[in-house]
C-alpha cells in the first residue's frame, strides 16, 4: 500500500467512524491525540502521545479501532504502539516563562484550608489518637513511611480538620510546597470539565494533580460509580506515589468496603489505615470547652457536660448543639442551665442512639409517605416523578441517620442502589445545614418517627 498517499486519508475515514462509536468527548480526549504512522500488512502502527493515552486505548478503545479500519479496508489489522516522546520534550522549555507564574495560580488552593483546623486545635482521645498520630507523621515526613494515608469514619467524626491540619502544617513548615486539598467530587467535576472543553484542558488538569507535593482528596466514595473519574485518579495517584509525594484519602467506610476497583484498592491497603470512632464522653466534653471559649459563649460546665452526656452522635452534631444552645440563650436573654438547654436539644437527643434499634425503615417510609400524601409504593418504586424524588430522598437520608442500616441494605429497601442512597444522604445533609425550611422539616420528621416508633 501505498501509504505516503492512503494513510491519511483511511485514518481520517477511521476516526469519523470511532467518533461514531465512542462519542466525541472520549474521542477528543483520547483519539484525537493520536496519529497513524504507517500500514505495513496487516500491521497498522499508532504514535501515542503518553503512557496514560496508550493504556486507556489498549484497553477501551482497540477494538473499536480495528473494526473500523476492517469496514474500511475489508481485513483484520493487528496494532502496534509507538510512543512519541520526541515531540514532547520541547514542550517544558516554552513553559519557563509560564513556569515561573505556574505556582501562582495554584496558591489558590492554599486559601481554602482553613486555618482554625490545625493539630492544636484537634482534641485528641482514644477515638482518633492513631488517626491524629499518623497524620502528624505525615505532615513532619511526607511521602516516607504513611503513604498512601487513608481515613476513615462515618461522616462528622473530624476527618477534613485533619486533611486541613495536615496541609496546614506541611505549609508551615515548607511554605513552596504544593498542596491541594479537595473533595472527591469537585475531582470529578474537574475531570467532566476537561472532557467538555477542547485545547488542552485534559492537560492542564494532569499537571495540576500530578506536579503536587501533598493531594489531600476527601470522601472518595464518590468516585464509586464514575468509572473514568475513578481511572484517572489511578493514573493520577501512580504519578504521586512512584515521585514519593504524598497522598492523603478520606473515605466513610474502610477501602475494601468501597465499590472501586481492587488495582485502587489494594494501593490503599499498601499504605496506613487509620480509623477514627465516636468520641467518648470525656472526648465530647473536651471538644464542647474547647468550642465554647472559641465562641466566647458564657455557658457554665454542667450544662456542657450535660449536652456530652446526650448528644453522641458525631463531632459536628455537638458543634452544631453548642450552637444552638449559645445563639439561643443570647438572643433570648437566658441564663443556659439544664432545663433550659434540655428543651433546645430534644432534636438531637438520641438520634443514632438509643432510638436507633426501635425504628424501623417501614415506619420512616410510612411518616414520610403521610407528610407528602403518597402511598408507600411510590417512595419503594423506581418512578421519577418529581412529587416523589425529595420525599424518597428525604426518607432514605432519615433512614441513613436513624438506624443502623448500611448504605447497601437502605438502597434494597428502596429498590435503589447504594450510591443513589449516598448521593439522597449527602444531597439532604447539605440542604439541612444550608436551607433552614429543610432543616426544620427533618426535625418534625425525626419527631413524628421517633413518636411513632415509641408507641
Amino acid at each position: 500500500m501505498d501509504n505516503s498517499i492512503n494513510s491519511k486519508e483511511i485514518w481520517q475515514n477511521a476516526c469519523v467512524k470511532i467518533e461514531q462509536e465512542i462519542g466525541k468527548d472520549p474521542f477528543d480526549l483520547w483519539m484525537r491525540p493520536v496519529t497513524l504512522l504507517v500500514i505495513e500488512g496487516d500491521t497498522v502502527k499508532l504514535e501515542v502521545p503518553d503512557p496514560l493515552i496508550f493504556e486507556t486505548i489498549k484497553k477501551r478503545y482497540e477494538e473499536v479501532i480495528i473494526r473500523a479500519l476492517s469496514e474500511l479496508l475489508g481485513k483484520e489489522y493487528k496494532i502496534d504502539y509507538s510512543l512519541s516522546l520526541a515531540p514532547r520534550e520541547p514542550r517544558p522549555s516554552p513553559q519557563p516563562e509560564p513556569a515561573a507564574p505556574a505556582p501562582k495560580p495554584q496558591i489558590f488552593a492554599h486559601s481554602n484550608f482553613n486555618p482554625h483546623y490545625t493539630f492544636d486545635t484537634f482534641i485528641v482521645g482514644p477515638s482518633n489518637r492513631w488517626a491524629y498520630n499518623s497524620a502528624k507523621a505525615v505532615a513532619e515526613k511526607p511521602g516516607h513511611l504513611s503513604n498512601p494515608f487513608f481515613i476513615y469514619s462515618p461522616p462528622g467524626l473530624g476527618k477534613t480538620h485533619l486533611m486541613h491540619a495536615i496541609a496546614n502544617e506541611m505549609l508551615r513548615l515548607n511554605p513552596s510546597a504544593k498542596v491541594i486539598y479537595t473533595p472527591s467530587e469537585n475531582f470529578v467535576n474537574e475531570y467532566i470539565d476537561t472532557i467538555q472543553n477542547k485545547s488542552n484542558s485534559a492537560e492542564l488538569f494532569r499537571n495540576k494533580y500530578r506536579k503536587l507535593d501533598c493531594l489531600l482528596l476527601d470522601d472518595i466514595q464518590f468516585l464509586m460509580g464514575k468509572e473514568r473519574s475513578e481511572e484517572e485518579f489511578f493514573y493520577t495517584f501512580n504519578a504521586l506515589f512512584e515521585s514519593k509525594k504524598q497522598i492523603v484519602v478520606t473515605s466513610d467506610r474502610p477501602p475494601r468496603e468501597l465499590s472501586l476497583a481492587q488495582r485502587l484498592v489494594s494501593r490503599f491497603l499498601s499504605g496506613t489505615i487509620a480509623d477514627m470512632k465516636q468520641p467518648d464522653l470525656e472526648t465530647r466534653i473536651a471538644i464542647l470547652r474547647e468550642k465554647r471559649d472559641q465562641y466566647k459563649f458564657e455557658i457554665p460546665d454542667d450544662v456542657i457536660n450535660f449536652i456530652g452526656e446526650n448528644v453522641k452522635t458525631s463531632i459536628r452534631e455537638l458543634d452544631g448543639c453548642l450552637l444552638t444552645v449559645g445563639n439561643y440563650c443570647v438572643n433570648m436573654r437566658l441564663q443556659p442551665t439544664i432545663d433550659v438547654v434540655r428543651g433546645i436539644i430534644t432534636d438531637h437527643m438520641g438520634i443514632n442512639q438509643d432510638d436507633g434499634d426501635k425504628i424501623s425503615i417501614e415506619t420512616i417510609i410510612s411518616v414520610v409517605a403521610e407528610k407528602y400524601q403518597l402511598d408507600t409504593k411510590d417512595l419503594r418504586s423506581k418512578g421519577r416523578r418529581d412529587a416523589v424524588v425529595l420525599p424518597r430522598q428525604l426518607a432514605m437520608y432519615l433512614a441513613c441517620e436513624l438506624t443502623e442500616m448500611s448504605t447497601t441494605n437502605v438502597g434494597d429497601a428502596f429498590g435503589k442502589d447504594h450510591t443513589t442512597v449516598i448521593y439522597a444522604r449527602n444531597k439532604i445533609q447539605n440542604m439541612v445545614h444550608t436551607d433552614p425550611f429543610i432543616n426544620e422539616l427533618v426535625n418534625t420528621l425525626i419527631t413524628k418517627i421517633k413518636s411513632v416508633s415509641n408507641k
